[in-house]
């Protein structure tokens, strides 16, 4: 007869508090990327720098984490959730991180210049972004109250109740990037080059927020499939 082990027969181990703990990097390292834009913004290019590092850190302490649940949810790991669901879950989750990162590094790329108008637009953008993220991360939490009231309807309707709220956030987030968008490319500014970057980094940070969005709609997914 095969063996099969509850989630917390693995030394105690159990995936779903490390998916919070993830999920919390996630929004740390947005909330980096807003203090790296107004380093950028103040033309402090030191700390810009210094700040890429954090975020990096961030990143590589969220792919440990993603590691090892993904060496710890085996088969044999009986779990409240389908297990190809939580790992799908996972990846979408990642990508939150992984979006945050590559925005950092496209900041430190060099020294450029945002007029008053989109430097402001820029900021809403990131804040509202943040704001997606951690909205998410509260999702996120509900895990430990579905595991400890076995996934109770009440919990249930609680935690998906987050996911309409994330979507909401996400779609002020699409209004602003159009906007910034519109602004780029009717801009006077001389410089393509910064142009063109500070549209790539518009793009991009989209993808953060369309992350967060799809990771709700995943565990929507997770939890109702059950």
């Amino acid at each position: 007869m095969k063996f099969v082990r509850s989630v917390t027969d693995v030394f105690g181990y159990s995936p779903f508090e490390d998916l919070h703990r993830h999920a919390e990097l996630c929004g740390n390292a947005v909330e980096k990327l807003i203090e790296q834009f107004q380093a950028s913004v103040d033309g402090d290019f030191e700390k810009v720098k210094s700040l890429e590092k954090e975020i990096d850190s961030m990143e590589y302490q969220a792919d440990k984490i993603k590691h090892e649940i993904r060496g710890n949810v085996t088969k044999s790991l009986l779990m409240p959730v389908d297990r190809q669901d939580l790992l799908q879950f996972l990846k979408v989750q990642d990508s939150i991180i992984d979006n945050t990162e590559h925005v950092a590094h496209m900041i430190a790329y060099r020294e450029f210049s945002v007029d008053g108008e989109i430097r402001e637009l820029m900021l809403n953008l990131l804040r509202k972004i943040e704001e997606t993220v951690r909205e998410y991360e509260r999702l996120v939490d509900h895990m430990k109250k579905l595991i400890a009231t076995s996934f109770s309807k009440k919990e249930i309707k609680d935690a998906i109740g987050h996911v309409p709220v994330v979507e909401e956030l996400e779609h002020q987030c699409d209004k602003i990037q159009i906007e910034i968008h519109r602004r780029i490319f009717n801009s006077k500014q001389d410089n393509f080059l910064e142009l063109i970057l500070l549209n790539e980094i518009v793009v991009k940070l989209g993808e953060i927020a369309n992350s967060a969005a799809r990771s709700a709609d995943s565990f929507r997914s997770m939890i109702l499939g059950r």
